[in-house]
C-alpha cells in the first residue's frame, strides 16, 4: 500500500511532531519533517557544494533551484504544461522542476520511450485545436488522431503518424551513432 504524503500526511513519520506548521517549515519526501528523520544527511548550504540535480545556473551563478514541499505546491500552469517535469531531488528531499520550455518555442525533442514521448508530442502540438479539425486537415477520422494520443495500437497507425505530423508541418528525424 503506498504511504500518504503530504499535505495529506499531517504528521512527520520519523518523530511523529506535525508536519509543516508554519509555511516555511520543510517538509522531506513528503514524509519527514527533517533530515535526521528522513535518514539523510544534511543538505548543503550553499549551492556550489550542492549536486546538479539541486541546482541551476541564473545569471551565469549557480543557484539552488526552487524547493517545493508536494506536488500539488508546483504552480498549476507548470504543471499542466506537457513540456515542464519534476522530480523528487535526493539531495534535499524536496521537490525541484526538471526541464521546462515555458515560452520558448521547442525546436528538437529526443525520444527515449517512443510509447510515452510521442503521445504527450502529439498533444502538445495539437494545442487547444479539437480532434476533429487536426482530423479535418491531415485527411484521417478523428478516432484515429486519439488513438494516436493515447498509445492506442491500430493498423493504420503510422500511416495516420505521417498525415498527422505533415498537418503539423513536423519532421521526423534520427541521430544515428557514430561510425555507421
Amino acid at each position: 500500500m503506498a504511504e500518504v504524503l503530504f499535505p495529506k500526511r499531517q504528521r512527520c513519520k520519523g518523530c511523529g511532531k506535525g508536519l509543516a506548521l508554519r509555511p516555511q517549515d520543510p517538509v522531506l519526501l513528503g514524509l519527514y519533517c527533517a533530515p535526521r528523520c528522513a535518514g539523510m544527511s544534511n543538505p548543503a548550504s550553499r549551492a556550489e557544494d550542492a549536486p546538479r540535480e539541486c541546482t541551476t545556473m541564473r545569471e551565469g551563478k549557480k543557484v539552488f533551484k526552487r524547493r517545493y514541499r508536494s506536488e500539488g505546491e508546483i504552480p498549476d500552469r507548470l504543471r499542466e504544461d506537457p513540456s515542464t517535469s519534476w522530480y523528487s531531488c535526493g539531495h534535499c528531499g524536496h521537490w525541484h522542476l526538471g526541464h521546462t520550455r515555458m515560452g520558448a518555442a521547442e525546436k528538437f525533442r529526443m525520444f527515449e520511450d517512443l510509447d510515452e514521448d510521442l503521445p504527450d508530442l502529439l498533444v502538445k502540438l495539437r494545442g487547444k485545436a479539437s480532434h476533429k479539425q487536426v482530423a479535418e486537415v491531415a485527411g484521417v477520422r478523428p478516432i484515429r488522431i486519439r488513438e494516436l494520443e493515447s498509445g492506442v495500437d491500430h493498423p493504420e497507425n503510422l500511416k495516420t503518424l505521417g498525415k498527422v505530423l505533415k498537418a503539423y508541418r513536423v519532421r521526423l528525424g534520427v541521430a544515428l551513432p557514430p561510425g555507421r
